[in-house]
């Protein structure tokens, strides 16, 4: 569960280093190793908890309970924005199977124009008296500059669904679920103005 959590992670992050936040519910107590190395006891319940890709290949699985455990697992890279996927002991790190689907709808608004703030560098001689003698130094130096942009654009609603399963290496029956969603926007940008 929290292993596939990582890994749902890594596929529904495509817009940095989010954080999902959902609820891991454990049915039979489970085993995994923290990230300094120990291995932890999860006990039977219902945790909130939230996970974090870290990198394209490795997620961080933070439990937020008094001691904030974190465990970090890695995956193959090949999780889709779509389909199901399972990832093995072998490959995590950690002492659990993993398997899980990942459902995402993207919808994009129609195309839009507007205006939008935007800075640029303006080059400028500076100059400045040396010597006792009425000399003068000069430079060039970039001061920046506000100034206002025509854009193209759409607005893009990506929403994901996550639902994983995990169980220890070899057992019939999982031992904790996922289930969770994540929702962000984005404004693709799709053409431009100097800026002035």
């Amino acid at each position: 569960m929290k292993l596939l959590m990582p890994i749902l992670l890594a596929a529904i992050f495509l817009v940095g280093c989010e954080k999902i936040e959902g609820q891991l519910n454990i049915t039979k107590n489970l085993k995994l190793v923290n990230s300094r190395g120990v291995t932890h006891l999860l006990k039977v319940g219902t945790y909130s908890a939230d996970i974090k890709a870290n990198t394209s290949k490795k997620i961080t699985l933070r439990l937020n309970n008094d001691s904030d455990e974190k465990f970090v697992f890695e995956h193959n890279g090949n999780i889709p924005n779509n389909g199901t996927f399972s990832i093995s002991s072998k490959v995590s790190g950690q002492p659990v199977d993993l398997s899980g689907d990942v459902t995402t709808v993207v919808t994009n608004s129609e195309t839009r124009q507007g205006s939008e703030s935007c800075t640029y560098q303006v080059a400028e001689q500076v100059c400045y008296p040396t010597g006792p003698y009425g000399g003068m130094s000069c430079s060039i130096q970039y001061r920046t500059v506000y100034g206002i942009q025509w854009i193209t654009y759409f607005d893009r609603q990506t929403n994901k669904n996550v639902n994983l399963s995990v169980k220890p290496v070899a057992a019939a029956e999982e031992s904790a679920d996922f289930h969770g969603d994540i929702a962000y926007a984005e404004r693709i940008v799709t053409g431009q103005t100097t800026c002035r």
